[in-house]
């Protein structure tokens, strides 16, 4: 197997497929410093797309760019 392919039976796979499923919101902290925070609604090998609740819009992040991805009670 390739380094680069999606590898659906890692635990950190499953937990963001879990997430995804139950639509958590979570708070994503990138390496640039800056924190995105909304849901995520699907992921590749490459990037997350994230939801973000102050966007109409989703965004695209590459996984190299994350340090942190951590749920959020609801009501934030």
């Amino acid at each position: 197997m390739e380094p680069s392919s999606f590898d659906p039976s890692l635990p950190s796979i499953r937990l963001l497929q879990t997430w995804i499923r139950e639509q958590k919101i979570l708070s994503l902290e990138l390496s640039d410093g800056r924190r995105l925070i909304g849901v995520l609604i699907w992921q590749d090998q490459h990037c997350l797309a994230l939801q973000p609740s102050d966007s109409d819009d989703p965004v695209l992040i590459s996984r190299a760019a994350m340090l942190l991805i951590r749920p959020l009670p609801r009501g934030l």
